[in-house]
Order: C-alpha cells, then structure tokens, then sequence
C-alpha cells in the first residue's frame, strides 16, 4: 500500500470518530477504558395500572326461580268399565248406518303420544261415563278374532254424555285396527257391539303437548 492511500484511510477513520463523538458523546465514553466508572444507567418502569372494578350493588339479593325442564312423566291410564246402569243415558243404540263412521283417520302427527285411558274386553255395553278435557284425541282400536275371524264384527261410538250426540263411531269387519281422531272435549261415553269377537282394546291417545297443558281423564 502507498503510503498516500494510508493517510487517506487514516484521514477517514478521524473523520468519523469526530463525527461520532459529536452524535453520541455517551458511546464514545463507553469505549475509552474507565469512562462508565460512576455512570449509572438509567431504565425507564412504565408502571402497569390495574383497571378498577366498580361493583354496584342495589337493594336486597333476590332469587331468580329457575323453570323446571323435567319433562311430565304421564300416569298410568284410566281404565274405563262398563256400566250397570245404561238406561239413564241419552243414547243406549248404535245408528242405524255404521258404514259412515267406517274409515281410519290419518294418525296425529306428533313426536309423543300419551295414552290416557283404555277399554278392553270381549262382549258389548255401554261405558261409564268418562270426561276427556283434551281438545284434540284419538281412539285407536285392535280387535283380535283367531276362532272364527271371518265372522268377526266390531262396532263402537263415542256420545255425548249430556245430548247422546254421536262425536266418532268406527266398524271392524275381521281382525284388525282402526284409529279415529275427536275433536270434542267434556263428559261422554261408549256404545260397543261385538260378535265374534275373542278380544279388543281400546286405547284413547292424545299428542303429549296436550297432556302436559290440559290436565287428566276422570
């Protein structure tokens, strides 16, 4: 190396140690030995605050009464019986043409069904009188004939208990099943025919959402 080229390199290196000294006097005494003697560096706490919580309480503490979910488990169905006095009600005969009150009703479409009372037997009568309070019902039939089921005849209607109205009737000609919708509520009865017949039962149904909300069968 030429000895001009050194001076000009070492011309440099003075030129920025001047132009240092002159930005961060600071750093410049950190290089030379024993200037950080006495110098005490200097950290800045930001100091965290905490959020204040403001609780207001107002009067005396109160319960919230919480609704009970439990679903309704239903009670065992009424039985219903015939009864020993048929003389006193408006109407003890089935009509005249049963053939209108032959076809099946499509069922309730609902998730849940309860059944609430049931009738089951062999021969005819009329039934005590029994009070539905459900709007909306249904009599679902089977009838059971093994011996001579080509002779099998079943017929029944459900009466008003106060008019001897006729609300639902349904015939089964051999074994089978039909199911019937009501929709009538309040005091009534049943007039059932047999012949034949080795059983039946007689099962009166409503959708659950009307078990839970308008009470039970007496």
């Amino acid at each position: 190396m030429e000895k001009g080229d050194l001076l000009t390199l070492i011309g440099g290196f003075v030129v920025l140690l001047l132009v240092a000294v002159l930005v961060r006097p600071d750093s410049f005494m950190v290089l030379l030995p024993g200037s950080h003697e006495g110098v005490t560096p200097q950290i800045t706490i930001t100091p965290t605050v905490s959020p204040e919580m403001t609780v207001a309480v107002t009067g005396t503490p109160r319960t919230v009464p919480v609704a009970d979910t439990t679903p309704q488990e239903p009670a065992p169905p009424y039985r219903i019986t015939y009864t020993s006095n048929p003389f006193t009600y408006p109407k003890i005969h089935l009509p005249d043409h049963m053939e209108a009150f032959g076809a099946s009703d499509i069922p309730l479409r609902e998730n849940r069904s309860v059944t609430f009372a049931y009738m089951e037997g062999v021969g005819g009568g009329l039934t005590q009188v029994f009070t539905v309070p459900y709007e909306v019902w249904a009599v679902n039939m089977t009838v059971n004939a093994e011996r001579r089921p080509q002779y099998a005849m079943f017929k029944m209607v459900v009466c008003d208990a106060t008019t001897g109205a006729v609300l639902q009737g349904a015939e089964i000609q051999f074994p089978g099943s039909m199911y019937k919708i009501v929709r009538a509520s309040g005091p009534m009865y049943m007039i059932i025919t047999t012949s034949n017949v080795d059983s039946f039962r007689i099962d009166l149904e409503t959708p659950y959402r009307y078990y839970v909300t308008e009470g039970t069968t007496s």
